[in-house]
């Protein structure tokens, strides 16, 4: 009799539709866009950020961003990153700041999109 490896996550074929990278489109984004900001995809949000300080991140900071949800925001300008993600500068459309210290917000676009915390 033969022992079996048992594999707790089996590498999927390129073709298969359970592949996530199979089905995933990239959106190309532009300055001038319009989202919304959806539901967070865990507790808090986790791809978008009050500032790019992840440094200085608190959890007040956090809790902060849950109220802004459902809030039409327009893309300012897209950043490269040295890690090669693009980040999206937010501004909201009807020219208030989002709070006294957060004039803007910062959104990693793919990932974002993916986690459904942008809205298109």
């Amino acid at each position: 009799m033969k022992k079996e490896v048992i594999l707790p996550f089996p590498k999927f074929d390129e073709r298969n539709e359970r592949n996530p990278k199979a089905n995933m489109e990239e959106i190309p984004v532009r300055p001038g866009m319009l989202f919304r900001i959806g539901r967070p995809s865990n507790l808090y949000y986790e791809f978008v950020y009050a500032s790019l300080h992840f440094d200085r991140h608190k959890l007040s900071d956090l809790k902060k961003l849950l109220q802004f949800q459902g809030i039409e925001v327009q893309v300012v300008s897209i950043l490269k990153m040295k890690d090669g993600s693009t980040i999206a500068s937010l501004s909201r459309t009807d020219g208030k700041t989002f709070s006294e210290t957060v004039t803007k917000l910062f959104a990693d676009i793919s990932k974002s999109i993916r986690a459904k915390e942008l809205l298109g």
